[in-house]
């Protein structure tokens, strides 16, 4: 069972919900698009646990091999084991599989069975969603302490994205959430001038919030935002708008996690959207506080 601890000066978007059947998972898509972290109950990929858990990805090696390993999964597996693989792929085989390509072979089929799971969740949860592209990643390395933050992808255009993820690791998942951005950036508005990214994306913004009031990764815990605290058990499956919900984890050794981008048109409700919430925010800013937004403009 996950555990959940609420903290009352945030809000609690966290839900548990089933999607046995499509009146649930309407009720998904709705809270999904709501900026709620939904947790799905009864849901469970199956893979081999006790095999994915036996790889051990914390090895030593080039600093810059070590920083790709990090997310090494989805199309990087491709030339795992072969001749004509990257440094990268033959640097995993020898050090993770001890160049045993029984192994290596059988990681592959774990990764595309995760793969297909999750795209049948994706589209029984999502079947409208006019999906544009999708990353998929396998972080098989150890992360403790990571810096609160939302997330931002240096991605110049407009898009609705999904999260999906799911614990691997027999430890707990350890996640710590915090405001939903459109939340917070009001609240903090002018003080840290945000009119001046009206006219930008949205990614923008959320890069100079993540340094100026959270600290940045030099500053990872320091801050003293309110938090809720989640456990997340081997194999629980949970949805999360991560550009939205601020978030860190503050411990985690094995996960899959998946993005599917799609175009926001497609939602239920596109002006749930992050771009549009951005977009909202300065047009009711501007109401609140013309004379300052302004300002902000001709600097």
């Amino acid at each position: 069972m996950t555990t959940i601890l609420r903290d009352p000066m945030v809000d609690d978007y966290i839900r548990e919900l089933d999607v046995d059947s499509d009146d649930e998972c309407a009720i998904v898509r709705r809270h999904y698009e709501a900026g709620n972290l939904i947790l799905l109950r009864g849901e469970r990929f199956d893979l081999d646990y006790a095999f994915l858990n036996s790889l051990n990805f914390d090895v030593d090696g080039p600093p810059e091999l070590l920083r790709k390993i990090k997310k090494y999964g989805g199309d990087k597996i491709a030339g795992l084991g072969s001749a004509k693989g990257s440094p990268l792929d033959q640097f995993v085989f020898d050090k993770v599989f001890g160049s045993d390509a029984g192994k290596a072979s059988y990681y592959k089929e774990q990764v595309s069975a995760g793969h297909a799971q999750c795209d049948a969740l994706y589209k029984k949860i999502f079947p409208n969603y006019a999906c544009t592209r999708e990353v998929k990643t396998w972080r098989f390395t150890s992360t403790i302490y990571e810096n609160l933050h939302w997330d931002n992808f240096g991605i110049p255009e407009i898009f609705h994205q999904v999260r999906i993820f799911s614990n691997i690791s027999p430890a707990p998942r350890l996640w710590r959430t915090s405001h939903r951005i459109d939340q917070y950036a009001a609240s903090v508005y002018n003080q840290y001038n945000l009119a001046a990214f009206s006219e930008k994306f949205g990614d923008d913004l959320v890069r100079h919030l993540n340094s100026a009031a959270l600290g940045g990764m030099k500053g990872a815990c320091l801050e003293r935002m309110p938090k809720h605290h989640i456990a997340f058990n081997q194999g629980d499956i949970w949805l999360c708008e991560t550009r939205i919900v601020c978030h860190q984890i503050y411990h985690g050794e094995r996960a899959f996690a998946t993005m599917y981008f799609s175009d926001p048109a497609t939602m239920d409700q596109p002006e749930l959207g992050f771009d549009a919430r951005m977009a909202r925010l300065h047009t009711e800013q501007a109401k609140d506080h013309p004379a300052g937004a302004a300002a902000a403009l001709v600097q």
